[in-house]
């Protein structure tokens, strides 16, 4: 049995509190949010997919001084559903001083599927953020389907960064040597505002078998890293890059 296309948007706000941040969030299923640290929350698809013709977004507010970290519980798994392609879009405000990590598991896109994703966000003057993408061209064995994303960055009133990353494992001109090069992985990984100057960068490029990547200074307070390769050496590379940027967790309550 086919399940019809799906629209849902969640919402989660968090504001610093002694003790303990608080986090207001309200979910529309299959956008599941679960708490699972004094920082940190994890998506939860709650109905596979998502699958063509869906339509899920997720906006996050981060009170001035407050700190989040987003993960997702697995990968996404994007399969061909009703017609047109999967849509998720995740928009989020950071306040002055705020902070937010957003690094879910790698998008799969499988064969004869497409999904269309865009991450807007915006920070305050003092604000930071990590952001890191992963896609993935088909499971095993797949060459892939459609995948375009627009990543979108301002600091304060200033645009940091508008990215669109296109891949589609059918077109031979997006795979070819112009494009990925045969790779079935490309990851993205940005250092906005108060994260980037913070930040430790170790190697400002490399090309190794199954891996090439550089770094790219903004013309703004940010960095942007590009990983093309196989996908667990792109998955590799960002976690190690995004831990290296990580900033450390609050404590659960006040020390005195």
């Amino acid at each position: 049995m086919t399940r019809t296309a799906l629209a849902a948007t969640g919402r989660l706000r968090v504001e610093p509190a002694p003790g303990r941040q608080r986090m207001h969030w309200s979910q529309s299923w299959p956008v599941v949010l679960r708490r699972t640290g004094t920082e940190q929350v994890h998506l939860v698809h709650g109905a596979g997919g998502p699958l063509g013709g869906d339509d899920f977004a997720l906006e996050l507010t981060v009170a001035a001084g407050g700190t989040l970290r987003v993960g997702s519980a697995g990968a996404t798994v994007v399969q061909p559903g009703a017609p047109g392609p999967a849509r998720w879009a995740v928009r989020a405000e950071v306040g002055d001083g705020g902070h937010l990590e957003w690094a879910p598991e790698p998008s799969v896109v499988c064969d004869g599927a497409a999904l269309q994703a865009e991450l807007r966000i915006r920070l305050a003057a003092g604000a930071g953020a990590v952001l890191r993408e992963i896609a993935v061209l088909g499971r095993h064995g797949q060459r892939g389907g459609r995948y375009q994303a627009d990543v979108t960055v301002d600091v304060g009133e200033q645009r940091l960064l508008a990215h669109r990353t296109v891949l589609d494992g059918a077109d031979p001109e997006l795979c070819g040597p112009a494009g990925t090069a045969g790779a079935r992985s490309v990851g993205t990984l940005v250092l906005a505002g108060a994260a980037a100057t913070a930040s430790r960068r170790y190697a400002d490029a490399g090309d190794e078998p199954g891996l090439r990547w550089g770094w790219t200074e903004l013309a703004g307070t940010g960095w942007l890293l590009l990983a093309v390769g196989e996908p667990r050496a792109v998955v590799e590379l960002l976690d190690t890059a995004t831990a290296a940027c990580r900033r450390p967790a609050q404590p659960a309550c006040d020390q005195p």
